[in-house]
């Protein structure tokens, strides 16, 4: 199985999960800031974007061995995966993003997509016409172009073949595998992103192959943690925990 080797793309603009967050807030973040990442040439370090606006960090914490939580440095990242979900059951997590977990080759996914959140379809040079794809309960949810356009169904101009909100992901992959051979709309699966795993959904091998997972979630009314967790070569090798304050 070949991925493809781009790794700065939208996974690494992508705004944190935030346990406690409404997905549909999360949603609107997510379109403002893949309309930035289109238009964005940056190599620099992305940015976790935070809710609300008003933040600033006050600490970091590194750690680089023993543990932290459930979590366990130098374990593998299907055994951090199962760290994860132990996790989310204390801070009510569903959601965990995945950085540079992007495809080429959409023969690749029909088993993934019905795993991920979020998946985002663009050309290998970001646009603005972008798609998102926001999948809950195993249906779409939510259908979004990178300029923050909200869609009932895309592509817009055709019928059958569209993907519509409420369809169910088990109809995704035939639907997109018929889309991608039009020559109006293959282009945009040049760089298919899976943006952020559902934590109810198994484990995906090629999780393993990303060099950073990371998730927010909030401890009171004003304080909120980032947690970064870093991978070499599919094994934890230090976490990352920005702490924010809000006013």
């Amino acid at each position: 199985m070949k991925k493809t080797t781009k790794t700065k793309h939208y996974s690494e603009i992508f705004p944190a999960t935030w346990a406690g967050i409404p997905s549909g807030l999360l949603t609107l973040l997510l379109s403002t800031f893949l309309l930035f990442g289109c238009l964005s040439n940056s190599e620099t370090e992305p940015e976790i974007i935070i809710e609300p606006p008003y933040s600033s960090l006050i600490s970091t914490d590194t750690i680089s061995s023993g543990d932290y939580k459930q979590f366990s440095i130098g374990t593998n990242a299907e055994h951090t995966y199962a760290a994860v979900n132990l996790f989310k059951e204390e801070i009510g997590l569903d959601y965990m993003n995945v950085v540079s977990n992007i495809y080429s080759d959409l023969a690749e996914l029909e088993e993934k997509l019905p795993l991920y959140h979020y998946i985002f379809m663009d050309e290998e040079k970001g646009t603005s016409t972008g798609v998102q794809l926001g999948i809950k309960e195993d249906r779409i949810a939510t259908i979004f172009l990178g300029n923050g356009e909200e869609l009932e169904k895309w592509p817009t101009d055709l019928s059958k073949s569209a993907i519509r909100k409420g369809d169910e992901v088990t109809t995704l992959f035939d639907k997109l595998k018929t889309i991608s051979q039009n020559d109006k709309y293959k282009k945009k699966f040049e760089a298919i992103n899976l943006l952020t795993k559902d934590l109810s959904k198994p484990y995906d091998s090629q999780m393993s192959q990303s060099p950073q997972w990371y998730f927010g979630y909030t401890l009171t009314d004003n304080k909120m943690d980032v947690v970064k967790l870093n991978f070499e070569e599919g094994i934890l090798k230090n976490i990352i925990i920005n702490h924010f304050e809000t006013y």
